[in-house]
């Protein structure tokens, strides 16, 4: 008996329920209200959510593969045609953005315990140097260029030379750094806004 009381009770209590909230128990009729539709106008307007979907997604994909800065396609290298100098360096970057630019020398290249690096002129207007590591012993002025005379540990042993540089114009921007008598590593670097 007690279950038969028990349906009961839920039944009476579901009533209650749908007679206090203005519901009724008996499903409504569907409403008959007119709307104007465009369907070709909507699917003008559904195509153009895609493709703006589409044009977000190759945004974020195009800025993590490193077109808008560090990244897989901005870092490269560039060499001198005898192969004693390897410059690498982001070819993107943000205009006032600090970056390392790292230049790697060949043993045959260290004589005297010095290096002879030449850095084109051009380059050095459209950035900052804050500083050169290992420091220069000396900077001499060749026309536009600048020869920095780099020291090394020991002759005949390969060396890193690091430039702590600031972006401070925007656009593109060619350098050459080489040793100086010898044909430069050249190598193009965009500075965005």
């Amino acid at each position: 008996m007690k279950p038969r009381h028990s349906k009961l009770a839920s039944l009476a209590s579901d009533d209650a329920y749908a007679k206090a909230s203005g519901r009724n128990s008996k499903p409504k009729e569907a409403r008959s209200v007119q709307v104007d539709e465009d369907m070709v106008w909507q699917r003008r307007t559904w195509t153009i959510q895609r493709l703006g979907w589409l044009a977000m997604g190759g945004l974020v994909l195009t800025a993590l593969t490193g077109v808008f800065g560090y990244g897989p396609v901005s870092c490269q290298q560039a060499t001198d045609p005898a192969g004693l100098v390897r410059v690498e360096y982001e070819r993107f970057q943000r205009q006032g953005s600090e970056f390392t630019l790292r230049v790697d020398v060949a043993p045959q290249a260290t004589a005297d315990n010095v290096v002879p690096l030449r850095v084109s002129g051009s380059f050095l207007d459209a950035v900052e140097v804050k500083g050169i590591a290992p420091e220069p012993r000396e900077a001499r002025s060749l026309g536009a260029d600048i020869e920095y005379m780099i020291p090394v540990a020991q002759s005949g042993q390969a060396a890193t030379i690091r430039f702590a540089l600031k972006l401070r114009e925007v656009g593109s921007h060619s350098a050459e750094i080489g040793l100086s008598g010898r044909e430069p590593a050249r190598f193009t670097q965009f500075v965005y806004p």
